[in-house]
């Protein structure tokens, strides 16, 4: 149940990302016209005396409606081909930097920059420009990151990337510049950046420093970030089945000059309660991780071991899940990490059936005796079965297998008691998991 209730919140968050970037209308073919929950769009072909300010372009205006009282709150021009307003994509709308109101983003002709043509690229390229509403002026401003290239938008982390390529020629300077960067922002109207190096002039594009810099947003400029701005921790807190789960997050180290050492990591800390007794149960440091990185502003508790007890969920890699778990041990009310979950490879873990899978391999490459690293004749690896509450019933396959012979499969069954692996018969195994 847990799995789906994830799975629908994702599917909801993006439903709503794309369902504001649908088009009303498109009566004519000078005329577009799309709408949000809070603004309409209108995009047509401009015909007033400065449409020759675009010279071999065409002129093209977008008024902006309040959806409430159909009022006009802001209008801008554009100069652009003619061919590209028929396209799909020429206009689009979303919330781009996730403030709850909606932006638009239009394709335009951009100039290329020294690198990029360079690396080949044409004098001129089509890319978006991005503009974002202003709550407080009640306008729309081109936002900076209409000045990267590749951008991705990913609602579901709140997180905006792309590319800046560098227009400066390195050899004019005694300075080495990186001919591109990474630029990563993160939160509510985009708050946090992390800005990072990709490459370096030929003929060593690979070499130099390669540390990344923290910049914080600030109306629409970026500035660099104080310690101030990392001590901002608001504790994210849920209840589940009589406990009280905690997470903040915590600068390490406390004490840095953020411009001499741009390196500052910061690493989550979870502190669980008795939610009747509000009694610390236990405190769980996670790893380290960067300043402004994608985390997760959410608790995950999952019974994942079937005893009836949430257990916490630690998910370090957005695309690794389950990365750690913490179950809870009600004979001394406290959370731990198993030995032997913990050491699984490839862990899958089966709620409908009540079962956990994973790997373990031993097998590690060797050097040879002219240094030159080899695959090993032999490898072996163990595949685990782990079945029932607490995960009591384990089947345990030992596989080895060398290069010019069959593979060798073994097959031992255990009751897993007190972190200690006891064997058993597979007629025994067999009894008490069909009932599972």
């Amino acid at each position: 149940m847990k799995g789906f209730e994830t799975i629908f919140k994702v599917a909801t968050i993006l439903a709503l990302f794309l369902n504001v970037n649908r088009v009303c209308s498109q009566n004519d073919q000078d005329r577009i016209v799309k709408v949000s929950w809070d603004f309409r769009f209108e995009l047509q072909m401009d015909v007033s005396s400065e449409s020759s300010l675009c010279r071999n372009s065409k002129r093209i205006s977008i008024n902006v409606y309040a959806t409430t009282n159909d009022s006009l709150i802001d209008k801008h021009y554009f100069c652009s081909e003619q061919d590209r307003l028929f396209t799909e994509n020429f206009l689009e709308i979303g919330d781009y930097n996730f403030d709850g109101h909606t932006d638009f983003r239009i394709l335009i002709k951009k100039s290329t920059t020294l690198v990029e043509k360079t690396k080949g690229y044409p004098e001129f390229i089509n890319d978006y420009d991005f503009y974002m509403f202003d709550i407080g002026n009640n306008k729309f401003y081109h936002h900076l990151i209409s000045s990267l290239r590749q951008v991705k938008i990913d609602p579901f982390n709140k997180m905006v990337t792309g590319t800046l390529f560098n227009n400066l020629n390195n050899s004019s300077t005694s300075e080495i510049r990186p001919t591109s960067y990474l630029y990563k922002f993160n939160g509510e109207g985009l708050k946090y950046c992390t800005i990072s190096p990709l490459s370096y002039p030929e003929p060593n594009p690979f070499f130099g420093n390669f540390a990344p810099t923290y910049r914080i947003l600030d109306g629409r400029d970026l500035r660099p970030a104080t310690e101030a701005d990392t001590l901002i921790i608001t504790p994210i807190i849920k209840y589940e089945s009589g406990f009280k789960f905690v997470k903040i997050r915590q600068i390490y180290p406390r004490k840095i000059d953020m411009e001499k050492n741009p390196n500052i990591s910061y690493r989550n800390i979870y502190r669980i309660y008795s939610s009747t007794t509000d009694q610390l149960l236990s405190e769980i440091i996670g790893e380290y991780g960067s300043l402004f990185g994608t985390y997760s502003d959410s608790i995950y508790t999952e019974d994942c071991n079937f005893d009836g007890y949430p257990d916490l969920v630690i998910n370090y890699d957005v695309m690794n899940n389950h990365s750690a778990i913490y179950f809870y041990a009600p004979e001394k009310q406290s959370f731990y990490e198993d030995p032997m979950i913990k050491q699984l490879e490839n862990r899958i873990i089966d709620f409908k059936n009540k079962t956990i899978t994973g790997k373990v391999t031993r097998d590690a490459w060797v050097r040879n005796k002219y240094g030159q690293l080899r695959e090993p004749s032999k490898k072996i690896w163990q595949e685990y079965e782990i079945k029932g509450a607490s995960m009591k019933y384990v089947k345990l396959q030992t596989i080895t297998a060398t290069p010019k012979k069959r593979r060798k499969v073994k097959t031992k069954y255990y009751i897993y008691d007190n972190f200690t692996l006891k064997p058993i018969r597979k007629k025994e195994f067999l009894s008490l998991t069909n009932s599972i």
